[in-house]
């Protein structure tokens, strides 16, 4: 027979209730709440450019988040502005029931905080409703002479997507997930420079065609409706300066820019970049634009030590810029293409069909 003097007895079942209250946050009560609150949150990066540093806190300024359960169908949207994306530390609290599976989509962008026009368009979802495969993100686009086109600067638009099941520990405990941006927006900087004159803006009409004009909720391109982009800033410059007869002259050239969706690297024989010349509509030369700029993946697969695709290369990389040198004819000579600082001087010879 075991006997138990008083403080023993009082001692035992003691030890016991730690032991519940450590272990569950079921049919307890706390004095505070937070004692056993669980949290899931999703916070944002963008590190897919040729930094590979998180441009996110700079660069986005508005996020769309939908939510939708595990069969795509939607449940939720969350957002964010302007203000609250540059702490590096922002992240969206979520509050849906847990022990279950989500699907998360996001379009970054769509939302713009200055007095732009907003460049891209999502449907509005309902709950219950909607699927996730109906959340494609059209680009607003004018129809002029016949065909969709844009000649806006885009604002920077961002795509990410995320399966996570959320789970209830039955303890305090805070998940963090981190979802990962692909920029879908580009910017194209054009210049053209004649060898030995000057040549000005009002004399070229120049464009780039591409069908990627809307990207499904997978931030695919689909459909074949061929967008034509038109400059959203062009104008004549100062571009040169040469010696003649020991004087400086100074060379005015052109300057466009021009914005685009994303680019993808199986319709790289069908994006091309097109001058003309505005008098007769003569056609002085048309060039394959992501041949050219595929040429630049070498240099910082070495420079980074990092193998890419073309699809990464082009999903990393955002900003285009190429010079024309034209001949008197306004016939193309070579082509001077910066990325960063890479710089590579391609001849008119050299062009691949």
């Amino acid at each position: 027979m075991i006997f138990f003097n008083k403080r023993h007895f009082w001692f035992i079942p003691f030890v016991c209730v730690i032991a519940v209250f450590s272990t569950s946050c079921d049919n307890l009560i706390y004095d505070y709440p937070e004692d056993c609150e669980v949290t899931h949150s999703i916070r944002f990066v963008y590190d897919m450019n040729l930094k590979w540093a998180d441009a996110f806190p700079s660069e986005v300024k508005s996020v769309n988040l939908y939510v939708f359960d595990n069969n795509g169908v939607f449940v939720k949207e969350y957002q964010g502005m302007s203000d609250e994306l540059s702490d590096p530390s922002y992240s969206i609290k979520l509050d849906l029931p847990l022990d279950a599976t989500y699907q998360f989509l996001a379009w970054c962008g769509l939302d713009n905080p200055n007095d732009d026009p907003e460049s891209f368009s999502v449907m509005r979802p309902v709950a219950g409703v909607t699927t996730i495969t109906e959340m494609s993100c059209r680009l607003k686009t004018a129809t002029l002479k016949g065909k969709e086109s844009s000649d806006q600067r885009l604002n920077f638009l961002y795509y990410g997507y995320l399966v996570q099941e959320l789970k209830d520990p039955q303890k305090k405990a805070d998940f963090i997930y981190t979802m990962y941006l692909t920029k879908d927006t580009n910017h194209v900087r054009v210049m053209l420079q004649q060898v030995d004159g000057n040549i000005s803006a009002e004399e070229f009409d120049i464009s780039l065609s591409a069908d990627n004009g809307l990207l499904s909720w997978d931030n695919l391109p689909f459909g074949n409706t061929e967008i034509e982009y038109l400059p959203w800033n062009l104008t004549t410059d100062i571009l040169g300066v040469g010696n003649s007869e020991g004087e400086m002259v100074e060379y005015t050239g052109v300057v466009a820019d021009l914005s685009s969706s994303r680019f993808m690297a199986d319709r790289t024989k069908d994006i091309f970049l097109t001058v003309r010349r505005k008098a007769d509509g003569e056609l002085l030369f048309k060039v394959p634009l992501l041949q050219y700029a595929l040429t630049e993946k070498s240099y910082y697969e070495l420079a980074y030590h990092h193998t890419m695709t073309d699809q990464e290369f082009l999903d990393r990389q955002d900003e285009y810029f190429m010079t024309f040198f034209l001949g008197k004819n306004l016939d193309w000579q070579y082509v001077v293409i910066e990325i960063l600082q890479w710089r590579l001087v391609i001849h008119n010879y050299e062009v691949v069909s």
